[in-house]
């Protein structure tokens, strides 16, 4: 059986077209249909639910926190019944009818079956110079990560064996929209691949989700699969982060030692207060940055955030007693302030991002 997964976001009009279609071109293969939607504003899982009242082999899963098409992609994989794991975009923009050939591909070779606009044949139809540039540069670094050699791995309109997904799914990143990339960079050597050309078309209604967070999302994860396998993504950004409250910190410090200073040079005490000031200033920064970008996954929202904040400061404590007391101890052995302040800042970045991954920000 071939399970279909449309995952949506805002794409009310384009299901009602979609389905009726599908229905019409699948007609000759046993299927089924799943749409998952990430609680689309414009009500699309409604939409959804409500067609599939008269369709026994149309479902519809309604992710209310959870965000983004790779995972949408695994989610619908997870819960579907067929041994033929399939994808396409809900706005028209893939080519329906070569969903047969897809699908017996698959059967054929109980591997990968890929809709390519990069073999003979295939188009991007439409595409301005400016995104198809950016396709064949993001295209040709995404093909050096593959274990399978295909022409078009950043396809969104493909289909898999269930063994060879399953054998993949441990290891796949569920983050950004190219899933298909992730599968092909975690299956065996040995798995089959076929292409099958199509053009690229116009999306029938709604705007293209390709924005400058998919952009950087996929830039991520190149880094993920081959740097990030020694030095962990969600560490180097928990680092630029720190980096950042490190600024904070010192024209924290800056403002709130001129009001000690009173025109004369800045006393021990008002030195503390300052440092202390300041410290707390760059641990608010620090916990909504690193809650809104690097544990984004795992972001922290209503009470959770206070909740949050307060594990925050605890686990920065250790951290914050060292940046003072190395800050304090340099001042009052002649060091400048901003240099004294400067070191003390970066003390203790690691025991907090250990004690932040492991209480505040829990996978």
């Amino acid at each position: 059986m071939l399970s279909l997964i449309l995952p949506t976001y805002n794409e009310a009009d384009n299901i009602l077209e979609m389905i009726p279609i599908l229905r019409d071109t699948l007609s000759e293969i046993e299927y089924e249909i799943i749409i998952v939607d990430d609680n689309s504003p414009d009500g699309t899982w409604k939409v959804a639910q409500e067609l599939s009242k008269d369709m026994d082999n149309v479902h519809v899963l309604r992710r209310v926190d959870r965000r983004g098409l790779s995972s949408a992609v695994i989610d619908g994989f997870l819960v579907a019944k067929g041994d033929v794991l399939s994808v396409m975009d809900a706005d028209g923009q893939h080519d329906h009818t070569i969903l047969p050939e897809i699908y017996s591909s698959v059967l054929d070779n109980k591997g990968v079956a890929i809709g390519s606009r990069y073999i003979e044949g295939g188009s991007v139809g439409e595409w301005d110079e400016r995104r198809f540039l950016m396709s064949r540069i993001a295209t040709k670094l995404a093909k050096k990560l593959c274990a399978v050699s295909v022409k078009d791995p950043m396809s969104g309109f493909f289909a898999v064996h269930r063994s060879v997904f399953e054998k993949a799914l441990p290891k796949l990143n569920p983050k950004g929209f190219k899933i298909l990339l992730d599968i092909l960079v975690h299956v065996p050597k040995q798995t089959e691949a076929k292409e099958i050309p199509f053009t690229f078309s116009v999306r029938h209604h709604g705007e293209s989700k390709l924005s400058w967070k998919v952009q950087i999302e996929f830039l991520e994860y190149l880094y993920d699969v081959t740097i990030g396998k020694i030095i962990p993504l969600v560490f180097v950004k928990y680092c630029l982060v720190g980096s950042l409250g490190v600024i904070v910190h010192v024209a924290a410090f800056t403002a709130i030692s001129m009001a000690f200073k009173n025109g004369s040079d800045l006393t021990f005490s008002g030195f503390s207060f300052s440092v202390i000031g300041a410290t707390e200033t760059a641990i608010l920064f620090n916990f909504w940055l690193n809650n809104i970008w690097t544990f984004s996954n795992s972001r922290l929202r209503g009470i959770s955030i206070f909740t949050g904040l307060l594990k925050f400061n605890g686990a920065c404590l250790f951290g914050a007693l060292a940046n003072y007391a190395v800050s304090a101890f340099l001042f009052s052995n002649g060091f400048p302030e901003l240099a004294s302040v400067i070191v003390g800042a970066f003390t203790g970045v690691i025991w907090n991002y250990t004690m932040n991954r492991m209480f505040t920000w829990k996978q």
